[in-house]
């Protein structure tokens, strides 16, 4: 009687709880899940969210093309099926509608990704209130505009996705070589980076920057963690309407202690490697289809010291004086002769920022390094830090800087300096350069340049 009176209760609790009625309609019950897991599910019912990519009506059956994040798949729609009030409102949908769709799985061969889905029920979310407007062929000023509707292409999507790979095999090699990543601030007080313009930007009475490099800072971490890595947003207001700058870039930025020069080239080219062959057999077809000659680098790379690359641009008839920076003709002149990628090494004290350790069996060039693949030139800067107080501050001043600018810098000298280096590698141009990209600006989700500050 217990038993009796127990059972009738839980029955009545599971009822008010809603527990019965899931229960008893669990095998009709349609998973909910990605585009890209359908194949799996074949037979079965399932409900998918996402946007309408193509619409193709013929007579009593529609046939609709649904985007998510996924992949795409062919939505067939009977109005038999899903009733005439349903279907009449499907066919005026505009595109990037956003709906709910449960249906069977089907397989076919013909079909993106070998399924389709049989329409059952079909929800709106929200309909597009205008159409699209952005279509095939695309200019670039249309794309720059609509840039916020443009990373839903399936291009942008595909390139969104292998950046956020490459940014992540990055950070776990890094991480599984020891070090910690740091942030640092966006606000600065000085100039990292001699040569490039800043912008400057109103922190509260006072005058600030926005960074053109987090070294520093990194360099401060060192002395607690002794090996570092930060990967943050860099500012550059150069006046630069190239293919391969960016006034705001992602800037990969790596310090450690007790590594002289030939050491950080040596782990610069471990790094990058490893890096890009991992990269690559993850994502070999989708490389491909961006770039089918692309092949991941081999070490060592080619090295060539600053003094060297002269001699051979004037041998092949170009003017330059020692001295002087090397400008995009120069590298991709040394590019294409070489081959790639290639360090450019040891160059004049006067062309690289007051930090660069001097060579000490050449004090006229310092240690610092470049590498080079063309087309976008430069992916990495960096070198061998001054680590002696008294030889930075004689640096500070002979490139015209007010040491007071850089009191706490110095101070990183005062209290058991240690022999260090890092580098910067521009992530954008890395991947613009696996993928073989237009514009370094279709390697970010929202570019930032000297004409380009909306949206």
């Amino acid at each position: 009687m217990f038993l009796l009176v127990s059972f009738i209760l839980l029955g009545a609790v599971r009822k008010m709880t809603g527990q019965y009625k899931m229960e008893k309609g669990a095998i009709n019950e349609a998973l909910e899940c990605k585009i890209s897991e359908l194949e799996k599910f074949i037979g079965r019912r399932v409900r998918i969210r996402g946007w309408l990519y193509v619409k193709n009506t013929v007579g009593k059956i529609s046939f609709l093309r649904i985007r998510d994040s996924s992949g795409i798949v062919q939505v067939v729609v009977k109005k038999d099926k899903v009733g005439e009030e349903i279907f009449e409102k499907m066919d005026k949908l505009k595109r990037e509608s956003s709906l709910i769709i449960e249906g069977v799985v089907k397989k076919d061969e013909r079909a993106p990704g070998g399924v389709e889905l049989g329409a059952e029920s079909l929800t709106v979310q929200s309909p597009s209130l205008e159409d699209y407007p952005l279509r095939k062929n695309l200019s670039p000023n249309l794309v720059w505009k609509y840039r916020h509707l443009f990373i839903r292409s399936r291009i942008m999507s595909m390139i969104l996705k292998l950046r956020s790979s490459l940014s992540n095999i990055f950070r776990n090699w890094l991480i599984e070589h020891g070090f910690f990543e740091v942030d640092a601030p966006s606000i600065v007080t000085a100039a990292t980076e001699g040569g490039a313009k800043m912008f400057e930007v109103k922190y509260f009475d006072k005058k600030a920057f926005l960074t053109q490099s987090s070294q520093f800072y990194l360099e401060g971490a060192i002395f607690s963690l002794e090996k570092v890595f930060c990967f943050q947003p860099s500012f550059r207001a150069e006046e630069s309407k190239t293919r391969r700058h960016l006034s705001e870039y992602w800037h990969l930025e790596v310090e450690a202690s007790n590594m002289d020069f030939q050491q950080l080239l040596h782990f610069e080219e471990d790094m990058i490697t490893s890096v890009i062959r991992e990269f690559y057999d993850k994502h070999k077809d989708e490389i491909k289809r961006f770039n089918p000659e692309f092949k991941p680098f081999e070490k060592p790379f080619k090295r060539i010291t600053y003094t060297q690359a002269v001699e051979l641009l004037k041998n092949n008839g170009v003017a330059i004086e020692w001295g002087k920076d090397l400008g995009v003709r120069e590298e991709k002149m040394i590019a294409t002769i070489l081959g790639q990628p290639v360090f450019i090494t040891h160059y004049p004290r006067q062309v690289r920022a007051f930090y660069h350790m001097p060579d000490p069996e050449n004090p006229s060039v310092v240690l610092s390094a470049d590498l080079i693949v063309w087309p976008y030139g430069e992916i990495t800067g960096g070198g061998q830090r001054i680590d002696d107080y008294k030889m930075l501050l004689e640096r500070i001043i002979e490139s015209g800087y007010n040491p007071d600018d850089y009191s706490w810098y110095l101070d990183l000298r005062k209290y058991g300096s240690v022999p260090h280096s890092g580098f910067g590698l521009g992530f954008e141009r890395l991947l613009a350069h696996i993928l073989n990209l237009p514009s370094i600006k279709y390697a970010i989700p929202y570019p930032r340049t000297q004409t380009i500050v909306y949206p």
